[in-house]
């Protein structure tokens, strides 16, 4: 990110956010219509899907046409997110491309040019600096080791610079760290807070007082919530989004709901392919409006949220949403009093050839099922590969079960899920 470019698109992002609704909506139509026609012209997969709904470019002048476009499935987005889904022209050798599966155990790899990049790093900083964090404040985040970007070349001279915490490492060196770097803001995953929580409370650790707890990634579940802000003594932030179209949603101190990015995407709640009203549960359906390199057009992340139709007391215009689903039963504790987080499974079970998706299910604290969709390369050898590193990581105690199977079973929600303990824990 250039300077200048840095600079602009940051002042360009908070100034937004006080705008009118009426403006926020005009200026997001603009935005839209620009890459509704982007990805009809530019990309296979977006051009097919348009003729064969029998829609062009002009058919799209507002959020409310959307409805006239056929969702994007997660599965299409498997299929084609090095393929037709990537505009003609873009050098793939000089984009970012992110592989993860998230909460799902479902791989899906999503590619940014660096324009989409440094746009997307404007977002996630004007919501990071209107909780509190300044360019010198003491940053630290809780996340995976094999995404931790890059330092920028503002971030080397310590402007809004990070200190990347690895979820895989033991919560003693964790607190050892954070007792030493003493962190202003905290962030990352929301289930590595609750664990770091919990063993500041159990160890009655003092001196990690950050003036800031911001949690990412994870669904929020109220009791999750309470918890973090006794042990912190603060009112913890929440962001929501997905890996596809990174940070969507924020709340501010207010805590009157989630302020939608709507400068940067379009958030659409539907039930039964229909728009919610303000109010009523629905499936998020995602619109990109910055990443020219791989267009998203209403790509349904099923998740389920609720909009909102009241504003902010804050006096943002940007519009609220509230979030509803949160889980604490993915949280997973061995015989000798370790807490595993769902996070963990993702980078565990991607590293293992053969294996297109899986489920993991503590039915004991001593026995883990793990069900796995497999490839033509899995083999007797994929399980053993499977047990031995659920064990390294959880202890030769743990009874690891691996059974093949066709598919992985959903939720009643419809929702994948690739971790869910049956113990009582959190």
């Amino acid at each position: 990110m250039g300077a200048f470019n840095a600079c602009r698109l940051l002042m360009q992002a908070r100034k937004n956010q006080w705008l009118k609704p009426s403006e926020l909506e005009e200026l997001q139509a603009k935005r839209l219509r620009a890459m509704v026609r982007h990805a009809y012209e530019n990309t296979e997969f977006y051009h097919c899907k348009f003729k064969n709904a029998g829609i062009r470019p002009e058919d799209i002048r507002t959020v409310d046409d959307l409805e006239k476009v056929p969702f994007t499935t997660k599965d299409e987005l498997r299929k084609n997110s090095t393929g037709s889904m990537i505009a003609r022209g873009v050098d793939l050798g000089r984009c970012l491309v992110t592989e993860t599966s998230g909460s799902t155990g479902i791989p899906t790899r999503v590619v940014y040019d660096s324009p989409a990049n440094d746009f997307s790093k404007a977002i996630n900083l004007r919501s990071h600096i209107e909780n509190g964090l300044t360019p010198t404040s003491k940053w630290t985040i809780f996340g995976d080791p094999h995404h931790f970007p890059k330092p920028t070349w503002f971030q080397k001279f310590g402007i809004f610079s990070p200190r990347w915490i690895s979820v895989f490492d033991p919560v003693e060196k964790q607190l050892e760290f954070l007792q030493k770097f003493k962190p202003d803001v905290l962030g990352g995953y929301t289930s590595s807070i609750v664990l770091l929580a919990r063993a500041i409370e159990e160890r009655g650790i003092e001196g990690i007082t950050p003036k800031a707890v911001i949690g990412t990634s994870e669904l929020l579940d109220p009791g999750t919530r309470e918890y973090i802000d006794a042990v912190f003594h603060i009112r913890m932030i929440d962001h929501f989004g997905c890996v596809e179209l990174n940070r969507t949603a924020w709340e501010c101190g207010e805590h009157a709901g989630y302020h939608i990015d709507v400068d940067a995407v379009v958030m659409e709640f539907v039930r039964g392919g229909k728009a919610v009203a303000p109010g009523e549960r629905g499936e998020i359906v995602y619109t990109g409006l910055y990443n020219y390199a791989m267009p998203l057009i209403r790509y349904n992340i099923e998740d389920i949220g609720v909009p909102a139709d009241e504003l902010c007391p804050c006096g943002r215009g940007l519009p609220l949403m509230k979030i509803i689903e949160g889980r604490s039963d993915s949280f997973m504790q061995t015989p000798d009093g370790r807490i595993f987080a769902a996070m963990i499974w993702e980078p565990l079970m991607r590293r293992i050839p053969g294996i297109t998706m899986f489920k993991a299910i503590q039915e004991r604290e001593d026995l883990i099922r793990i069900l796995v969709v497999g490839d033509e390369v899995y083999s007797a050898a994929t399980a053993r590969q499977i047990v031995h590193d659920v064990q390294e990581v959880m202890g030769e105690e743990v009874r690891v079960d691996v059974e093949v199977v066709e598919e992985i079973p959903r939720d009643p929600s419809g929702k994948v899920r690739c971790a869910v303990s049956k113990v009582g824990m959190i």
